[in-house]
C-alpha cells in the first residue's frame, strides 16, 4: 500500500483506513487482518497509521516536534474513521499505542 486519504476508508472487500499525515500527503492504511477489539490489534494498527509519518531526523528537533504532531492527527483521524463505520476497536490501546 503506498498512499491512503483518511476521509476515503473503506473499499468493498478490504478495510482500509485513509489519514492524512504530514503536508497533505494521503494514505491507505489496511486493517482487515487485524482484530481491533484487542488490544494487539489496536496496537498494530497504530503502529500502521504512525508509519504514514515520515520519521525525521532526531536532532532536528522542529520536525520531531511535526512528526509528532502528524502521527497525532493521523490517529485521531483513524479514529474517527473508525467511529463513523461503527468498527469496534480498543481505542486505548490505540491511544497509549
Amino acid at each position: 500500500m503506498t498512499k491512503f486519504a483518511i476521509n476515503a476508508a473503506l473499499a468493498a472487500s478490504l478495510s482500509l483506513l485513509a489519514v492524512a499525515p504530514a503536508a497533505a500527503q494521503e494514505v491507505t492504511v489496511a486493517y482487515g487482518d487485524l482484530d481491533l477489539a484487542s488490544p494487539t490489534g489496536a496496537k498494530i494498527l497504530a503502529q500502521r497509521v504512525d508509519a504514514a509519518c515520515e520519521r525525521p531526523d532526531i536532532r532536528e528537533l522542529k520536525s520531531v516536534s511535526a512528526w509528532q504532531q502528524c502521527k497525532g492527527t493521523a490517529r485521531t483521524t483513524a479514529m474517527e474513521q473508525l467511529n463513523s463505520k461503527g468498527v469496534a476497536f480498543d481505542s486505548s490501546a490505540f491511544i497509549a499505542g
